[in-house]
């Protein structure tokens, strides 16, 4: 191991002895981040031989050439599984991150020790970009958007707003029930005296959206 990596895993383990200990991340699978607003590169998971794995927070203290100053640094105190997100500490104090999202892209970058005292990482090299992919839409809560609006439409002036009965018809929420026997109702029978206005067909799913509304907004 050369010489600068040895100093740069001797400072972080002082920093450490001060930061004190912290336990387990939420989720270690998230890629670092870069806050605008404060300037901190925060960094899940760092792996720096000889030390430990690292929660880290990099200061942006000079923008050009860019520099990051390190701000925080603790040590999971619990074991951490390294994946394909985790960040490390390569031979020559090179700081390799191969994850960090600045607004809505995402960077694999290189950065090199620099400084010692503080310790900064400088000589920023982008070795790749991409643009961060928005999750998948949620089927269950798309239905249950879906179903709120119908329910304003076809059922709440019988059944009120918020599900707890109104002259016309009675409360949602008093007798819990699960999906499939509510669906089929609302399919068979609802609303009252038009039923065809709210049915599961190859076009609609009206039913299933309303009957998801009320059992996970309106029962909860």
């Amino acid at each position: 191991m050369q010489n600068s990596s040895r100093k740069t895993y001797f400072l972080l383990t002082v920093c450490l002895l001060l930061a004190g200990l912290a336990g387990a991340a939420p989720s270690l699978a998230a890629d670092a981040a870069f806050d605008g607003a404060t300037g901190v590169l925060t960094l899940p998971v760092v792996d720096v031989p000889g030390t430990g794995v690292l929660n880290v927070g990099l200061r942006l203290s000079k923008d050009n050439p860019i520099e990051f100053t390190l701000q925080s640094a603790q040590i999971y105190s619990t074991a951490v599984t390294l994946n394909s997100k985790s960040a490390r500490v390569r031979d020559g104090g090179v700081l390799y991150i191969p994850s960090a999202q600045v607004g809505s892209q995402l960077y694999e970058l290189n950065m090199t020790l620099i400084k010692q005292d503080p310790i900064t990482f400088g000589n920023l090299q982008v070795l790749g970009v991409s643009n961060v992919i928005p999750p998948a839409p949620d089927p269950l809560q798309l239905s249950i958007t879906a179903g709120e609006a119908r329910y304003a439409q076809l059922c709440a002036s019988c059944h009120g707003s918020n599900g707890g009965g109104a002259v016309q018809g009675p409360s949602l929420i008093s007798g819990l029930t699960t999906f499939s026997p509510l669906r089929v109702k609302i399919n068979n029978t609802m609303p009252q005296g038009n039923p065809s206005a709210c049915v599961d067909s190859g076009s609609s799913t009206c039913a299933t959206d309303i009957t998801n509304f009320i059992i996970n907004r309106l029962q909860r």
